[in-house]
C-alpha cells in the first residue's frame, strides 16, 4: 500500500455529528471525497438534504438522519437503526456543539447546562452508541472536535471553554481505556474558520483586525481546510495515534 492509499476511506462508514453547516458540512464533504460512506447528522433537515445532495451531486455516498445529540434514547436507536442497514461503523466525528458568549455574571446555570450538555454530554453519548455498533475486525477511530478555547482563555466564554476542556480529558481518558480494542480516540481543536460559530467576531472589522493580531498566519480558516486533518484522523495514516489533540489554529496556542 502507497502512502497516499493509507489516506483513502474507501468501503468506510463514517457519522458526523452538528453536520448541517460550517465545519461538519466540511468535513462530511471532504470524508466522502475519501470514499467513505458519510451519515450526516444534526437538527435541521432541509440544511442536512442539502449537504447530502452536495455530497452526491460531486459523486460521493452519503444520507443524513434528523436528531438532538443530547437525546440519549433517539441516539441508541438511530445508531442500532443505521449500522443494520449500513452496517457497522468505521469512524465518527463528534461535531455537535453550540458556541456562547457572555461575561461570567450573566451565566445562567440553564445557559451552562444547556452548553456542558450539547458540547461535553452529547459528545459522550454520541461515542457510547457508536462503540456499541462499532467494526470490530479493524482500527476504529474516534475525532473530538474541541477548541482553542479549551487551551488559551477567551474571554466570554466560560461556558464553552469548560465544555471543550472536558471534551479533551474526554478524549484522553477514552484513548486509554480503548487503545486495547483497537479504538483510536483523538481531538482536532480548530482556531478561528469562516462559518456561523464566531460570526459575531467576524462581522466587526476592528474585532477581527484584533484577532489576526493574536494569529501567527494572519488569517481567518475557510471551512474546507478542516477536511484534511480529519480524514487523516479516520484514515490508517493515523493508527499509531491515540489520545492525541491536534491544534490546528494558523500557530494560535503558540504564541
Amino acid at each position: 500500500m502507497s502512502v497516499l492509499d493509507e489516506f483513502r476511506l474507501d468501503g468506510r462508514v463514517v457519522i458526523v455529528t452538528g453536520a448541517s453547516g460550517g465545519l461538519g458540512a466540511a468535513g462530511a464533504r471532504a470524508i466522502a471525497e475519501a470514499g467513505a460512506h458519510v451519515i450526516l447528522t444534526g437538527r435541521r433537515e432541509n440544511l442536512l438534504r442539502a449537504r447530502v445532495d452536495e455530497i452526491t451531486a460531486a459523486g460521493g455516498s452519503a444520507e443524513h438522519r434528523v436528531l438532538d445529540a443530547v437525546d440519549e434514547d433517539a441516539v441508541a436507536t438511530t445508531f442500532g437503526e443505521l449500522a443494520h442497514a449500513v452496517g457497522p461503523f468505521d469512524a465518527i466525528v463528534n461535531n455537535a456543539a453550540q458556541a456562547h458568549q457572555a461575561a461570567v455574571l450573566d451565566v445562567g446555570k440553564a445557559d451552562w447546562d444547556r452548553i456542558l450538555d450539547v458540547n461535553l454530554t452529547g459528545t459522550f453519548i454520541a461515542t457510547q452508541a457508536f462503540l456499541r455498533h462499532r467494526r470490530n475486525d479493524r482500527s476504529t477511530s474516534v475525532v473530538n472536535i474541541s477548541s482553542l478555547a479549551a487551551t488559551v482563555g477567551v474571554r466570554g466564554q466560560a461556558a464553552y471553554a469548560a465544555s471543550k476542556a472536558g471534551v479533551v480529558g474526554l478524549t484522553r481518558a477514552l484513548a486509554v481505556e480503548l487503545a486495547r480494542e483497537d479504538v483510536r480516540v483523538n481531538a482536532l481543536s480548530p482556531g478561528y474558520f469562516a462559518t456561523d460559530m464566531p460570526g459575531d467576531v467576524l462581522a466587526d472589522e476592528a474585532a477581527t483586525t484584533a484577532l489576526l493580531r493574536k494569529v501567527p498566519q494572519r488569517r481567518i480558516a475557510d471551512p474546507a481546510e478542516i477536511g484534511a486533518p480529519l480524514v487523516f484522523l479516520i484514515s490508517d495514516a493515523s493508527r499509531f495515534m491515540t489520545g492525541a489533540v491536534i491544534h490546528f489554529d494558523g500557530g494560535y496556542t503558540a504564541l
